[in-house]
């Protein structure tokens, strides 16, 4: 047989099996249901030896030796100088009728509203587990958000003839810096969604569409662009339907792909929050149908809201606005206004 722990781990292990004794001493054990020790009253409140039992748990035991050196000093110390004393002020405060006001009864309602939705957190947790069938489901269907394809970084200037175009292409042959490049754009480019960056139309897709909505690239811009190496400019202007186009390829972002192994935790934790917040939808809708009683939005326009996000009464019709107060014998300020 394994010897007990040495002290002082071992006295707090008998306190914990003190403990169980002590809510079954002196009493025969039932086959279901446990017996209810009660080891205090206070008013209208019970105190058992489960309560004690359940609390002791939670101390760390660094802490669980501050209130004695035996298994019995730290269960009545902890009875009478947490249990006892807690029980006390909120007998207490509910003769002073605490519990009545409005802070209180917000702080009583957040501790009921938080637990109710740890409550359905575990409730979908344990209830619906995800299974690899429902990652993999998720990945095949949102593969295109584990999936990138290559993107290259393009800046461009366009023009309305070639002549101008290639004036342009000279021009940046003295002078081939980003810098150089903006304020060419800003002057002289004709598309005005690429004028306003500086020329530059961001990483572009395959299909030609960009970050910026409503700009997409042309097949004839990625037919020039496919010919070009990362960091150089078309050698001539690419003709654009209506328009002549200066290209500069300025890098290439290569294509990537998360396999679903990688993905599977993040996945799982997606699946479970979308599940999670239908359940909380769903509970509320049906709190909602049951519980609320009275709904007046229209009364929300006797509150108005600043743009600084204080709430002010609106003032009703006929009222006289509040006088502004004034000094009579300002202190003028050093420096100040004269």
């Amino acid at each position: 047989m394994r010897s007990l722990p040495s002290s002082p781990s071992r006295w707090l292990l008998a306190a914990g099996l003190g403990l169980l004794a002590a809510a079954w001493e002196g009493r025969a054990p039932l086959a279901d249901t446990p017996p209810v020790v009660v080891v205090a009253r206070v008013g209208s409140m019970t105190i058992t030896a489960a309560d004690l039992e359940r609390r002791l748990a939670a101390v760390p035991l660094f802490q669980l030796r501050t209130f004695g050196s035996t298994p019995a000093a730290v269960r009545r110390a902890f009875l009478d100088r947490v249990l006892v004393r807690d029980a006390l002020l909120a007998q207490g405060g509910a003769e002073h009728g605490i519990a009545d006001r409005e802070d209180v009864r917000e702080r009583i309602r957040g501790m009921l509203r938080n637990e109710t939705l740890a409550h359905l957190r575990a409730e979908v947790t344990h209830a619906t587990p995800i299974s690899d069938g429902d990652v993999k489901a998720y990945y095949d269907k949102n593969a295109a958000k584990f999936r990138s394809p290559e993107r290259r970084a393009l800046w461009l200037i366009a023009t309305k003839t070639q002549g101008e175009a290639k004036e342009i292409i000279d021009d940046l042959h003295k002078d081939a810096s980003p810098k150089h490049w903006g304020e060419i754009a800003r002057a002289k480019s004709i598309d005005a969604l690429s004028g306003m960056r500086g020329g530059n139309v961001g990483f572009v897709n395959p299909d030609g569409t960009t970050p910026e909505p409503g700009l997409k690239v042309s097949p004839a811009i990625l037919e020039a662009v496919d010919k070009l190496k990362d960091a150089e400019i078309s050698p001539e202007p690419v003709h654009d339907t209506d328009r002549w186009v200066v290209v500069w390829r300025r890098q290439t972002m290569k294509s990537v792909e998360r396999p679903m192994e990688l993905e599977a935790g993040s996945i799982k934790q997606m699946l479970l929050h979308s599940r999670t917040d239908a359940k909380i939808k769903d509970t509320v809708a049906k709190l909602r149908e049951e519980h609320l009683t009275e709904h007046n939005p229209d009364l929300l326009e006797l509150v108005e809201v600043t743009p600084q996000g204080e709430l002010t009464p609106v003032r009703r019709p006929g009222s006289i606005p509040p006088a502004r107060r004034t000094v009579a014998n300002p202190v003028p300020v050093p420096g100040g206004l004269r």
